[in-house]
């Protein structure tokens, strides 16, 4: 199923048995019932190791989206063969991407929101079948050299993070993004208004989105390469 790929995922459409989304304030938690699921969403989940050591194998699952957990790391994520999509919110905790690279075969969508102390190193960037990319509200960025570890990226979204130096040409220079999201800064050398223009110039002609339709709405997919 890959209800994963939509900018807004139709949880509705897919099988109760493949998902469940657990808020941790009002369910105890069943780690065993996670083996065969394909969705999972937790809420205020505190693990014992501060990272995924504590959860179970979960080779079908697809998306993972964690809300207001004390990770510190992703040490652990080797459980997650099969994982396509990671979305983390406000885990405040969370400090370094320590344990993504296990995550380089298979992940193609990372967002990261809210996310202060967070620092990328290596092992971000050895994702190199990413697709989008978000990271919203995060630790400032020096500069955006590090796109040029993601030669499948489509989407790159830094909106309230900071980009130190202020170039954002890295952007354009790379040969896939063709959308962005991001707020003007003083010294940001490209307006959001421009860089969303220039994007467009450059990939005139070339068709990166699906939209996919139903019951009078509407998302979207990027088109696979």
């Amino acid at each position: 199923m890959d209800n994963w790929k939509n900018n807004t995922i139709w949880f509705e459409d897919i099988p109760a048995a493949l998902q469940r989304d657990f808020d941790l304030k009002e369910e105890k938690l069943d780690v065993e019932s996670f083996r065969d699921l394909e969705y999972l969403t937790l809420w205020h989940y505190k693990s014992k190791f501060h990272n995924f050591e504590d959860l179970p194998q979960m080779k079908k699952l697809l998306y993972l989206q964690l809300n207001w957990s004390n990770q510190v790391d992703l040490v652990g994520a080797e459980r997650f063969t099969a994982l396509k999509r990671l979305e983390l919110h406000y885990c405040t905790r969370l400090t370094n991407d320590r344990g993504m690279v296990d995550l380089a075969p298979t992940l193609q969508h990372l967002h990261i929101n809210q996310y202060k102390k967070f620092r990328m190193t290596d092992e971000l960037f050895s994702l190199k079948n990413l697709r989008v990319l978000r990271l919203n509200a995060c630790a400032e960025l020096p500069n955006l050299d590090f796109l040029k570890h993601f030669p499948k990226l489509i989407e790159f979204s830094f909106v309230d993070t900071n980009v130190k130096n202020g170039d954002l040409m890295p952007i354009l220079e790379h040969p896939t993004i063709q959308k962005t999201g991001t707020l003007n800064k003083k010294h940001y050398n490209l307006s959001s208004k421009e860089l969303d223009h220039l994007l467009e110039e450059k990939h005139t002609g070339k068709a990166y989105k699906l939209v996919v339709k139903k019951k009078g709405i509407e998302t979207f997919q990027y088109i696979k390469e």
